[in-house]
């Protein structure tokens, strides 16, 4: 991944994300596990402890309800997640649960994002230049030493993208990369699991999900579908954008266009 125009606004160290919040996945060990192997995207057998997992649930529609990180610490499960889409998971899994006795409690732990050069146990996306991780505390941090516009960007430049409460429904995982960070093909069924493989594996792929650096120069374009909030760092905006594959190269030549960075795998 090319972020050659990107290193000046890189920035390492920790924040307290206030708009996050924890759940706690309470229940037998072995039921926990069934009820989250047979409803996320992701593979959780692949998590040891203290380690984290990008995940998401889907709807039968293989639509993305609701995203977020999985942390398995002490022998236990935990939803890591912005607070707005709380209410909305908890929803979605809780007529699963109650058939495995496994009931779900918001936490008063604080979460600590950070950002760092060297992948850490708990990071959850990394490439060769900087990784992301979150941990949980029981007390707030006193002082922040990066701010949540380089938290955000630095997601962005890895391709993660955190859903808000408006965007539930809206997409299925291959419209937002979630196929290549969140979801795996490898396990058994999850719910909505034939349709997105369906479209991994037969459909034809004619739009990219992309993160875009412009410079103050930019303006909107309708080649380019906004998916969440710009960024602004330095007079630089970092965003995520939607493109059609065989609009790329006029998309490059937008005025105020600088990088375009495309997660490939």
């Amino acid at each position: 991944m090319k972020i050659s125009n990107l290193n000046n606004l890189i920035k390492t160290g920790s924040l307290q994300l206030k708009n996050w919040g924890v759940i706690d996945i309470i229940g037998e060990k072995e039921k926990v596990f069934d009820l989250l192997q047979g409803q996320v995207t992701s593979d959780v057998k692949l998590l040891e402890n203290n380690e984290c997992q990008l995940s998401s649930i889907c709807n039968h529609k293989g639509q993305v309800m609701a995203d977020f990180i999985i942390f398995y610490v002490d022998n236990s499960y935990k939803f890591i997640l912005k607070d707005e889409l709380s209410d909305i998971l908890i929803q979605e899994l809780k007529p699963f649960a109650q058939f495995n006795f496994v009931e779900f409690k918001k936490s008063s732990m604080n979460v600590i994002g950070s950002v760092t050069e060297n992948k850490s146990i708990n990071s959850y996306s990394s490439n060769k230049n900087i990784s992301t991780s979150v941990d949980i505390s029981s007390s707030e941090i006193t002082s922040d030493t990066i701010s949540e516009n380089i938290w955000e960007m630095t997601n962005k430049i890895l391709g993660n993208y955190f859903l808000d409460a408006s965007d539930v429904g809206k997409f299925r995982p291959l419209e937002i990369n979630y196929d290549k960070l969140r979801v795996s093909f490898d396990k058994g069924c999850y719910r909505g699991q034939e349709i997105v493989a369906r479209m991994k594996y037969l459909g034809v792929d004619r739009r990219v999900f992309l993160t875009f650096l412009t410079n103050d120069s930019y303006v909107d374009d309708d080649e380019v579908r906004i998916v969440g909030k710009k960024v602004e760092i330095k007079n630089k905006l970092i965003f995520n954008g939607i493109i059609k594959r065989d609009s790329m190269s006029k998309v490059k030549k937008l005025p105020g266009v600088e990088e375009i960075i495309s997660i490939t795998s």
